[in-house]
């Protein structure tokens, strides 16, 4: 009788895993069929994923939507040598690389990399003074990506981003105040990014697409969607003619594969500059909208708010070297 009962329950136990594997393989089927094909996801939700969601006055995620979880993007921590290193560097989620140093229009030129290969092989630190006119290069600071989950199975990477900045523009706006400020307080100091978002300092973000399937269309309703909320946060008397003389840069006959390069750069005197693979497209003579665009990745709410808090962190070290 006992080895019957034993039998009987060990039979129970099998039976009941055989039961449990098929349907794990039922719903795993069932997931497949009803998953859209990653070529066929809508421009709509594409550029759903990339913004931060409006909802009244809170920021939310589109959880509520049937095929998409959204994540918050991660960042990969990017320390400020104290000696100028050539290499690129690794966004590790999406194993896209960006040049530590970034010249306007382009990466920098054989004259300046002479120059920053001498610099390197003397070991001077990285408070050595440059004369940005003639080296107009920007500083790696900060580095994310954003992405978008379909049905909580599969991640899709959409693009990693950079942001840099001018050490030339950041000592001469900000040292003075900030030099003696610890650079870990930085990143919970408001005032802070409030003046990296209210001097016009040079600063680019670099935007590289990593989802073939990703839209001109789409990156343009996104950020669209993106600035116009936070420019009416901003000011609700703004203009809002440089949002819609911004949106018709991002034309449809503009291709943007895995791989593209756009770049989004902040002049002094308040001109956005857009450009795509070093192409210019267009430039916005505004400092509410270039105010607006930082504040997507400086301001609150962030992009992403690990990215936010390793660009002070990153900024305060180059203050510092001032």
């Amino acid at each position: 009788m006992l080895l019957a009962k034993l039998a009987n329950a060990t039979l129970g136990r099998v039976w009941n895993e055989v039961e449990e594997r098929h349907a794990c393989n039922i719903l795993m089927l069932a997931a497949a069929s009803v998953i859209p094909p990653f070529e066929n996801i809508s421009p709509m939700m594409l550029a759903d994923s990339m913004m931060l969601g409006k909802d009244g006055d809170q920021i939310r995620e589109h959880v509520d939507q049937p095929y998409l979880d959204e994540r918050h993007p991660g960042c990969a921590r990017v320390a400020v040598p104290r000696t100028i290193l050539l290499e690129d560097l690794t966004e590790p989620r999406t194993g896209i690389k960006f040049p530590t140093l970034l010249e306007e229009n382009s990466n920098p030129t054989a004259e300046c990399r002479d120059v920053l290969y001498q610099i390197c092989n003397l070991n001077m630190a990285f408070s050595i003074p440059f004369d940005n006119k003639q080296l107009n290069l920007q500083v790696l600071v900060g580095m994310g990506y954003r992405n978008m989950r379909i049905m909580k199975v599969k991640n899709l990477n959409l693009y990693a981003f950079g942001l840099y900045i001018q050490p030339d523009s950041i000592c001469k706006k900000l040292g003075s105040k900030y030099a003696s400020v610890p650079v870990a307080e930085l990143k919970d100091h408001p005032d802070f990014y409030e003046d990296l978002l209210r001097e016009n300092i040079h600063m680019t973000v670099r935007l590289v697409v990593s989802y073939n399937g990703l839209s001109i269309s789409a990156v343009r309703d996104a950020f669209e969607k993106s600035l116009g909320f936070r420019l009416q946060k901003m000011n609700p008397n703004t203009d809002y003619h440089c949002l819609k003389t911004f949106g018709s840069y991002f034309r449809e006959d503009i291709r943007i594969p895995a791989g593209t390069k756009i770049d989004f750069r902040q002049t002094c005197d308040g001109q956005l500059i857009t450009e795509v693979d070093g192409k210019q497209i267009g430039a916005v003579q505004s400092k509410d909208l270039c105010r607006a665009f930082f504040d997507m990745y400086i301001g609150d709410p962030p992009v992403s708010v690990e990215t936010k808090q390793d660009i002070a962190q990153n900024v305060g070290g180059l203050i510092r070297r001032c």
